[in-house]
């Protein structure tokens, strides 16, 4: 951390037994006003106590701190005793997790001897939400000096014209918002943020280099690089930003070319310089931005601040899915017992460590939510137990029974990531349900073959343009690419993804009426962007299917326009 964050510890000290004692006296205040809201005295003491402590919090300059009371100070006071009967219990419960959150900073700041007032902004915008103020962005104590606009890296432009620039607007901001569905959503991020970063591209290269709004879209597009290189968390303040840019992208659609003459908003430019910066990636292009902003060091990256912001709000949002992998290995060391014990006597050596192992797994099962499975497994625990009254040693139906249940308690595990089977069904211990779970576990895994054989099949089709450009439309590199086009329908007809498998079919149609003939088109070049947007796009169809419950058909919207676009309207939409 850099020396611009440290924190005179030593005041803190002597203050800090009296400050958490105020903390948990307020705290206590708050609680009794909610057991009684007819006695307005408690009320009154906890904004006493908020003030006492704000101004313990700027004598010891703990920005984040302060500001975090201040908040909980005029969001406090908005309870007013006569209406005490109506306010809110989201209220209440948002100023009572305050006092836990500003305690255990004081703690933190104590023990990491920094303040990083940035861990607190969420607490500082929950509070602000419920008096209806703008909240605040993750760059609010991020501080830099706005001089000329960098010098942009040259790209070749896209040049079209005012007719066309609108039409290719609509489809940019499309496949921005395809992506930053994807985004909001969290359900596949990654491919989501590719398909944002290629709208932007194409927006930078339709602007050039030369215009005052095309900053915008080299920083956005830098900064999505960065999420994803360094594997950033997408915050919600992350994903807001990445909305805001999507309004500017509307503006320039609906006033046209000239607003790429527009000088970038200050506070997006900020936010996105905060982003880069924070990824702590240390290349050229960075340095260059560090230095003509004169921005310091933060002396953090996002990284180190997630590991920061877990000790402020508890477990990681990754405790299930790590509790699901020891389940899986819990349940795989249990399988090679039983196939020992199958392959030999009927016996197990050593019977209360397998009950041991099968109790651990039942209890994990309840921890992630499958309460269901778990009592089924108790319930074979207790034959399994039997088991030593016969020194280890069981019949081969009981044998049987228990590697039944196993399969069961296996495919309910790969239900939280695959079948994504309702709670209910999971929760019957009946058998036919049990043979319901595992059969639908089976086939869910049998569908997600096929799609991740169809995504792979349309990455080698990205490859093969990509070498068909380079290679100056050399069309031996692009020989196979109908073929493999149409082996990626094929699977679409089969998970009876029409709409998709009509569009692949243009798709191969353009490939061998276009790109296969002999007399290529003056303008492939772009003819060739527009055909890959389509490819993306049907890509990250196959990915919403292979990461979601089900495909997301609006994202096939992008891909037939495109299409549309080159002459090859898809079935579906002809």
């Amino acid at each position: 951390m850099n020396t611009t964050d440290s924190v005179n510890v030593q005041s803190l000290s002597m203050v800090r037994e009296e400050l958490l004692a105020t903390i948990e006296q307020a705290g206590h205040d708050l609680e009794s006003f909610v057991s009684d809201k007819d006695d307005g005295k408690p009320l009154e003491a906890c904004i006493a106590g908020i003030k006492q402590i704000l101004g313990i919090f700027r004598l010891l300059e703990l920005k984040g701190a302060s500001l975090l009371a201040e908040e909980l100070y005029l969001t406090t006071a908005t309870i007013k005793p006569a209406e005490a009967a109506t306010a809110s219990a989201k209220k209440l419960e948002q100023i009572s997790s305050a006092f836990v959150v500003m305690a255990a900073y004081v703690e933190y700041v104590q023990r990491a001897e920094k303040r990083l007032p940035v861990l607190l902004i969420p607490q500082i915008n929950e509070l602000r939400k419920l008096r209806k103020e703008a909240v605040l962005p993750e760059s609010h104590f991020f501080k830099i000096t706005f001089r000329d606009a960098p010098v942009i890296p040259p790209v070749e432009p896209i040049v079209v014209s005012d007719e066309e620039f609108k039409p290719l607007m609509a489809r940019l901001r499309h496949m921005y918002q395809m992506g930053l569905i994807g985004v909001l959503r969290g359900d596949q991020s990654i491919p989501a943020l590719g398909l944002m970063r290629r709208a932007l591209i194409r927006l930078q290269r339709l602007g050039g280099s030369d215009k005052p709004l095309t900053l915008l879209w080299w920083l956005g597009n830098l900064a999505i690089v960065a999420v994803v290189k360094q594997n950033m968390e997408l915050l919600e303040s992350r994903k807001m930003l990445f909305s805001r840019l999507d309004r500017v992208i509307r503006q320039v659609q609906q006033s046209g070319s000239i607003a790429y003459q527009a000088v970038p908003p200050k506070g997006l430019v900020k936010e996105l310089l905060y982003l880069l910066m924070l990824s702590g990636i240390d290349s050229e292009t960075f340095k260059k931005l560090r230095a003509l902003y004169s921005i310091p060091d933060l002396g953090y990256t996002d990284q180190e601040l997630a590991e920061e912001r877990q000790i402020l709000q508890g477990p990681s949002a990754s405790t299930v899915a790590s509790l699901v992998k020891v389940l899986q290995d819990e349940i795989n060391n249990t399988k090679k017992v039983l196939e020992i014990a199958s392959q030999g006597a009927y016996k197990v050596d050593d019977v209360e460590g397998l009950a041991e192992t099968l109790s651990k797994i039942a209890e994990i099962l309840s921890i992630v939510g499958l309460k269901g499975p778990s009592t089924i497994l108790k319930n074979e625990i207790v034959r399994v137990r039997a088991w030593a009254d016969n020194d280890g040693e069981m019949s081969e139906d009981d044998l049987d029974e228990a590697a039944k249940t196993l399969l069961f308690i296996e495919s309910a595990t790969l239900s939280l990531e695959y079948a994504k089977l309702s709670s209910d069904r999971l929760a019957m211990a009946n058998e036919v349900v049990q043979r319901e779970v595992v059969a639908l576990s089976e086939l869910a895994q049998a569908e997600r073959i096929v799609l991740k054989e169809s995504e792979a099949g349309l990455s080698l089709s990205k490859r093969a343009l990509n070498s068909y450009s380079e290679s100056d439309y050399d069309s031996g590199h692009i020989r196979n690419i109908a073929k493999t086009l149409t082996g990626v329908r094929g699977g679409m007809i089969l998970l009876e993804h029409k709409r998709a498998a009509a569009a692949l079919q243009s798709c191969v149609d353009f490939v061998d009426e276009v790109l296969m003939q002999p007399d290529l088109p003056a303008a492939l070049k772009e003819l060739l962007e527009t055909f890959a947007d389509a490819i993306i796009s049907i890509e990250y169809y196959i990915d919403t299917a292979v990461h979601g419950n089900r495909a997301d058909e609006s994202v096939l919207k992008l891909a037939e326009d495109s299409l549309a676009a080159l002459g090859f309207a898809s079935a579906h939409t002809a």
